[in-house]
C-alpha cells in the first residue's frame, strides 16, 4: 500500500504496521480585493515593461556590436555562449508553455460577481495580451533568441575571416 493512502482510520492498518496518517499540510492567505488587485496591477505592469525595456535595449547594443565587428569572441567561446543562451532560451519557452495553460485556468472563488471578476482580473493579469506575466516569458524567449542570432552572426563571420587567413597564409607558402 502506497505512503499516504488508507482507509481513514485510526489504529493499526493491519498485522503489527503502524497507522497510515495522511500528509496534512496548512497555509494561511489572505484573501484580495478586487481594490487591492487594481492597485497592484499598474505597479507589476511597470515593472515588466522596465525589465522588457532593459532587456531589449542590451539586446540591441549587443547585435550592433555584432554586426560592427566590435565583439570578438573566439568560435569556441562563441559556441559556447550560443549553447547557454540557447538553453535558456529553450527553458523560458518551456515554462511559457506550463505556465500559460495553468495560469489561464479561471480561478474557483464562486460564482458570483464578485468572484467572476477578481477571476478575470487575476487571468488577466497572469496571461494578458499586454501585460500578462505569460507575455513577460514570450518576450524574454524573444530577446534571448535575438542574443542567440546576434552571437551566431558574430561567429560566422570570424570563423570566416578565419578561413580568409588560413586560404591566404597557405597561398602565400605558409603553414596555419
Amino acid at each position: 500500500m502506497a505512503e499516504g493512502t488508507g482507509t481513514g482510520t485510526t489504529g493499526t492498518t493491519g498485522a503489527g504496521t503502524p497507522p497510515v496518517t495522511p500528509d496534512v499540510t496548512t497555509s494561511v492567505t489572505a484573501p484580495i480585493t478586487a481594490e487591492q488587485l487594481a492597485a497592484a496591477k499598474p505597479v507589476l505592469q511597470q515593472g515588466l515593461l522596465a525589465d522588457k525595456a532593459e532587456a531589449s535595449n542590451a539586446a540591441a547594443k549587443l547585435d550592433a556590436a555584432a554586426d560592427s565587428g566590435k565583439l570578438t569572441l573566439d568560435v569556441d567561446a562563441a559556441d559556447a555562449l550560443i549553447k547557454a543562451v540557447d538553453a535558456a532560451r529553450d527553458q523560458v519557452m518551456d515554462l511559457w508553455k506550463r505556465a500559460t495553460d495553468q495560469l489561464a485556468t479561471p480561478l474557483q472563488l464562486g460564482e458570483n460577481p464578485v468572484a467572476k471578476a477578481i477571476s478575470a482580473r487575476f487571468s488577466d493579469l497572469a496571461v494578458g495580451e499586454d501585460s500578462g506575466a505569460a507575455k513577460a516569458l514570450l518576450d524574454l524567449f524573444k530577446v534571448l533568441d535575438d542574443i542567440s542570432n546576434a552571437l551566431s552572426r558574430n561567429r560566422d563571420t570570424i570563423r570566416e575571416a578565419d578561413e580568409e587567413a588560413e586560404k591566404s597564409m597557405k597561398n602565400a607558402g605558409g603553414s596555419w
